[in-house]
């Protein structure tokens, strides 16, 4: 065989081996992204949680792209504020130009197996703007209710400034409330929209990060959280984020867009609320007929709560 020959077969077998290798590369890479990043179709991830008997329940959230907003607080105009002076069964005040603060002069009942529709729609007609709001939960410890404000029809999740807390009394009655409110948002233009990462993979991220395990039922809703909390005018960011509900009884929020996992304050989310409530009601004028009593119930809450912190911890 002439020389010419032998170094083209030689060629040839190294051509087929640098491909065979580089397929192999290839494939191996996919292989690594679909496991850090799975995709709707990945059956890899689905099957690993199948076999740590992982369930999937609703986790559609019927949103593929959106963006961040941006909010200003509300800017009350003369008109909003009567309106709010005028609602029915109560005396209500704007504290401090962005809280407000209100005490029914017949306080509400609520069942106590009462679901959050029917609370919603018990207490609709004596909240300013109610639609404008989604129901949270019921801590029962602090016997508070809690409901998120919304926009874009979506719940912004605990933010101290697009909060509604009802105070219950021993007879779950409705007896005070204070409310924080958002204006309108900013930078929802389709042009500023991007892909959200699929919700299976706001799920493995989870997964990876041992956060689930066997026996866990899974849910996804969606919404926005908090990413620049203070800007100039006091702007905050919000950012398109998942809820991942885990069993109905704890929740994760993870950034739609980046991927990475909110802080969860949901332990200390109310209890952090009532105290600052507790300040801000000292601002109320001197006048007020009902503030000391206000001032004294959640001083109480707070004595409370501190009290079962300390019994969890022994």
């Amino acid at each position: 065989m002439q020389w010419s020959q032998i170094k083209t077969l030689f060629i040839l077998c190294f051509l087929v081996l640098d491909i065979y290798l580089l397929v192999q590369f290839i494939d191996k890479q996919d292989r690594a992204a679909q496991e850090q990043y799975p995709g709707g179709e990945d059956l890899t991830l689905q099957e690993e949680l199948e076999r740590e008997d992982i369930s999937l329940g609703d986790i559609d959230v019927g949103v593929e792209k959106d963006s961040s907003i941006s909010v200003l607080p509300m800017d009350y105009t003369d008109k909003q504020v009567g309106e709010i002076e005028s609602l029915e069964n109560q005396e209500a005040i704007l504290n401090t130009e962005d809280l407000i603060v209100g005490h029914m002069d017949k306080p509400i009942p609520i069942a106590e197996d009462a679901g959050g529709e029917e609370i919603s729609n018990i207490i609709s007609n004596f909240i300013y703007q109610f639609d404008s709001y989604q129901f949270w939960k019921w801590d029962k410890d602090l016997n508070v209710l809690l409901f998120f404000q919304e926009k874009e029809n979506q719940p912004i999740y605990y933010n101290q400034n697009a909060l509604l807390l009802v105070y219950l009394n021993e007879d779950n009655e409705m007896e005070y409330y204070t409310q924080s409110m958002l204006g309108e948002a900013t930078g929802t233009n389709e042009s500023s929209k991007r892909t959200l990462i699929q919700p299976i993979q706001a799920i493995g991220t989870l997964y990876n990060n041992n956060e689930l395990v066997s026996e866990d039922t899974v849910d996804v809703d969606y919404g926005y959280h908090t990413w620049i909390s203070s800007l100039e005018n006091g702007k905050q960011v919000f950012a398109p984020t998942y809820k991942v509900s885990v069993n109905d009884e704890r929740d994760y929020f993870v950034n739609a867009i980046e991927g990475q996992v909110f802080s969860n304050s949901d332990e200390s989310f109310t209890r952090d609320m009532v105290r600052e409530n507790l300040g801000d009601i000292q601002l109320i004028p001197q006048d007020v007929d009902w503030k000391e009593d206000m001032i004294n119930k959640l001083r109480t809450l707070t004595q409370t709560e501190t009290e079962t912190e300390t019994n969890r911890s022994e």
